[in-house]
Order: structure tokens, then sequence, then C-alpha cells
């Protein structure tokens, strides 16, 4: 962490699968993968707040300084511009294959594990992923000391998310931070829960 302006600052990394994230929503409330799909801002404001009292205390802030979505943009093109201008980097995953399988997982793998080399020191790795066992790689990134925030959505290993810092619950994902709508007054007051 940093302490800047009075802050601490966590440092934060995210890895969305798009793909995976968006086809489960689908299925659970086509409303709420809308907004997924279409206003990543929201949601965005919703994980830097979400649990930070719980894992660092008072007076800290999330800071979500690389944000990555891995995404099959032959197939979901049109969500694209929503991420790119919510500063996402979008990482073009064509289906390869017969089953036409996107390969996300090794991605994802590969881009944690530079990262952990990076020059800027991330604090903490969220990970949101559907169908994918990343257990391995959230117990090597709790092995260099990082704080691990994982949303293991639909038939998605939970031993990842156990093995995880912090679990994000799927329903609390879907209610608070894509179904909800909120004021400036509400989101401040919760930021801190």
């Amino acid at each position: 962490m940093v302490k800047l302006s009075g802050f601490e600052e966590v440092y934060s990394a995210l890895y969305v699968d798009f793909d995976n994230l968006y086809a489960r929503f689908q299925e659970i409330d086509p409303e709420a993968a809308r907004t997924f799909c279409f206003a990543p801002h929201r949601w965005l404001r919703w994980l830097e707040n979400h649990a930070l009292r719980i894992l660092y205390g008072e007076g800290v802030r999330r800071r979500i300084l690389k944000r990555m979505c891995y995404m099959n943009t032959q197939r979901y093109q049109e969500f694209r511009s929503a991420f790119t201008r919510s500063a996402f980097q979008v990482i073009d995953c064509p289906a390869q294959g017969a089953h036409g399988k996107t390969r996300v997982e090794l991605r994802v793998v590969m881009d944690c594990m530079d990262d952990l080399c990076h020059a800027t020191h991330f604090d903490e790795f969220i990970i949101l992923f559907a169908d994918m066992d990343l257990t391995p790689l959230v117990i090597r990134l709790q092995e260099h000391a990082r704080r691990t925030l994982v949303l293991a959505s639909g038939h998605a290993s939970s031993q990842g998310a156990s093995a995880s810092s912090w679990r994000i619950r799927e329903d609390w994902f879907l209610q608070q931070a894509l179904r909800e709508e909120k004021n400036e007054e509400t989101e401040g007051a919760q930021g801190s829960a």
C-alpha cells in the first residue's frame, strides 16, 4: 500500500473473463448481463469500494490501475467500446479448435505472472471468471504475498474462490454491482463496507 494525501491506497489489477461471465449472467438475469456489457464503469465503482474496510481497515481506497478484459471480439464486438471507454485493455481471444474454446485461462495466467514483476507493485489481483479453475494461479499469487479477490461464477471451481483472500459472491455482484441504481450519497456510505 502507498500513503497518498492522507489515504492508504491499494493498487489493484483486474482480469475479466468476458465471454463466460456474460453467458452466465445472461442465463440468470438478462438485464444484469446488459449492465455488465454496456456499463462497466458502474460495476467498476462497486469493485473499487467492495470489502475495503474488512480487508484493510479505515482510511483506505482501492485504485484499479490495470484493467484487462479477455473477449472474443469477433462474437462480442458491440461491447468492446464500452470497455475501452472504461480504460480496459481488451484482449482479443478468438475461438479456436472444434469446440470453440478461447484459451482465456492461459492468457490470464500469463498476464498475472507478468504482473507480479510489473514496475507497479500491485497489492491485489481481482479476477472475475466463470467456468475456469484458476486455483493454482490464486495460490501462486498468495505465495507472492498478494491479496486476491475472486468472483467465481457458474460452474467455476469453488476452490479458486476459497483459496483467495476474499470471495466476491455472485449474488452480491449481480444485486449490488449490476442491478441496483445508487445515488452518490448511497455509494459513499456503502463504499467502506
